[in-house]
């Protein structure tokens, strides 16, 4: 399977890259949005199928064992070990 590359999204008032980190080292009451989904077929296309995709805004409820998020107004409850291969980034603040 052919990797695609992402283009690296940047802040209008900056010139330097936003960071990235995986969803299982946010905290709780984080809103990020998914940047990429690694993970196994099955896995991701059940997530697609969820709303959880990349672009997605994600709302981080708790983090203890597994990750309770908000994803389009719905509660998905993901553990570390298929959270450790979302790729995240902090969502952009609204005015």
């Amino acid at each position: 399977m052919a990797q695609i590359q992402l283009p690296t999204l940047q802040s209008p008032n900056t010139s330097a890259a936003r960071t990235t980190c995986a969803l299982n080292a946010c905290a709780a009451g984080t809103r990020v949005t998914v940047v990429d989904i690694e993970c196994s077929g099955d896995e991701a296309c059940r997530l697609r199928a969820l709303g959880f995709c990349e672009g997605t805004s994600v709302n981080v409820i708790d983090a203890r064992d597994a990750m309770l998020l908000e994803v389009r107004g719905t509660r998905l409850a993901l553990g570390s070990a298929l959270t450790a291969g979302i790729t995240v980034q902090p969502a952009i603040a609204r005015a």
